[in-house]
């Protein structure tokens, strides 16, 4: 637990700054979290370290946010390039081109998500110019449930959710952290006027929002199982590396983006 504390009190030294500054600042965060993602992915491979594998993946998160509006031009090269790869190189997989283009998406419409909640889209529907606040929200939403379930889930927790995909986790943790992580997320939205006037707004994404996090904690577990390891890395004392950190927090990002294009 102190090892987590410790990694928590970090990532928030490192993070909160960013966060509230935005600009070069939150760029440079987000191109490091970009490489370190990439590389991590890339090492859990049941073979060695694929350093093309590990260039491509991370060009396509960068160029996808470079080039937003041909996000779908740029998938669909992508996937050109992967099965170019496989074909010339014996050691690109099947399972490599898939699980390589679909991190590529996940992280870099995660990224993407990020830029446009900072202005790339115009989000005046939020009652608030200050959009790391709207940022912080969808992150309280996320890490409120995953360390909500953590708590609930070692008091509590007695039957097991999916033992296939993430041993530890309990439905005692699951719908504690649920609860708990829309709670925190509805005081944080409610105090700072997130949404105002539109209260039902506020509530949908306090209640769904904990959902989506356990959704991409638990997906992220799977690939985990898929290439046998416990971690991705062991970059943060006490949580493991990037992606074990930011896990439930990437399908939140996406998942608000793009359904706040349409609702907000």
């Amino acid at each position: 637990m102190k090892n987590r504390l410790i990694g928590a009190a970090l990532v928030l030294a490192v993070c909160v700054p960013a966060l509230i500054l935005g600009g070069v600042v939150m760029k440079a965060l987000l191109a490091a979290v970009a490489l370190i993602a990439s590389y991590e992915f890339t090492s859990i491979r049941h073979k060695s370290f694929n350093v093309l594998l590990f260039i491509m993946l991370a060009a396509f998160i960068f160029v996808v946010n470079i080039f937003p509006q041909r996000s779908t031009g740029l998938i669909l090269t992508f996937v050109i390039a992967l099965f170019a790869a496989g074909i010339l190189f014996a050691d690109v997989t099947m399972d490599d081109i898939s699980s390589t283009l679909m991190m590529g998406i996940i992280i870099g419409f995660a990224i993407q998500s990020i830029l446009k909640i900072y202005g790339d889209y115009d989000y005046t529907k939020i009652a608030t110019s200050r959009n790391y606040l709207v940022l912080a929200y969808i992150a309280v939403a996320s890490f409120g449930c995953d360390v909500a379930a953590l708590f609930c889930g070692m008091l509590f927790g007695k039957h097991p959710l999916i033992p296939r995909v993430s041993p530890k986790k309990t439905v005692e943790g699951a719908v504690g952290g649920w609860l708990i992580g829309a709670l925190a997320a509805y005081l944080f939205g409610y105090f700072f006027h997130i949404f105002d006037p539109n209260k039902t707004m506020l509530l949908f994404y306090s209640l769904t929002l904990p959902l989506i996090a356990q959704l991409g904690d638990l997906s992220f577990s799977l690939i985990k199982r898929n290439y046998g390891v416990k971690d991705y890395g062991s970059l943060i004392p006490g949580h493991g590396g990037i992606l074990d950190r930011v896990d439930s927090l990437l399908f939140c990002l996406i998942f608000f983006s793009s359904t706040g294009m349409l609702l907000l």
